[in-house]
């Protein structure tokens, strides 16, 4: 788990105990060298962030095309979801007003984060939002708020959520618990 000093760290870190999942926590200054073969990272998850810096950018940037080189799978939420899109070739934007709050996802595919699901409920924090989607990358679920709420790459497993599962209780758990097991 790399913490881009995210308000909500520690909810994602409650949310690896509650499913008795290993872990390695990481502040985002503290990843050396993801390309260190010595490190074996099964899979990644970018928190979200208080604000932007430079170099949460860079280290991200350069952990999201570790995980796309190695097929890895990643987990960005909020803006970690953000920092992929922009890594990838995909564009945000500046929103209007700052979404906070409790909305409700319409999941457009049947996809392993959330299966046999017409809809979740979750939780949202943010000012930005992804405005286009990298090549090779999919909507699989929207809201009147963000085309984009949740997004995957057709083939690697490469996840961005709008929306922060760990603050979105049974939603946000379920979809947590999916990717651990990926």
């Amino acid at each position: 788990m790399v913490d881009n000093l995210s308000p909500f760290t520690g909810d994602i870190l409650d949310c690896m105990i509650k499913l008795n999942e290993k872990y390695i926590y990481k502040k985002y200054y503290e990843v050396d060298n993801i390309y260190d073969n010595s490190i074996l990272y099964d899979k990644v998850i970018l928190s979200g962030r208080r604000k932007n810096i430079k170099e949460i950018n860079i280290v991200n940037s350069k952990i999201i095309r570790y995980c796309f080189q190695t097929d890895k799978p990643i987990l960005g939420i909020c803006y970690g979801a953000e920092i992929i899109a922009l890594t990838l070739g995909g564009s945000i934007y500046r929103m209007d007003d700052h979404v906070r709050g409790t909305i409700t996802v319409n999941i457009l595919r049947p996809n392993s984060l959330i299966p046999n699901r017409t809809s979740v409920n979750v939780y949202e924090n943010h000012r930005y939002s992804v405005a286009k989607l990298p090549k090779d990358f999919v909507s699989l679920g929207s809201s009147n708020i963000c085309k984009y709420e949740v997004f995957s790459h057709i083939k690697k497993r490469i996840f961005g959520t709008q929306f922060h599962p760990e603050k979105s209780e049974r939603d946000g758990f379920a979809l947590l618990s999916k990717f651990v097991q990926l």
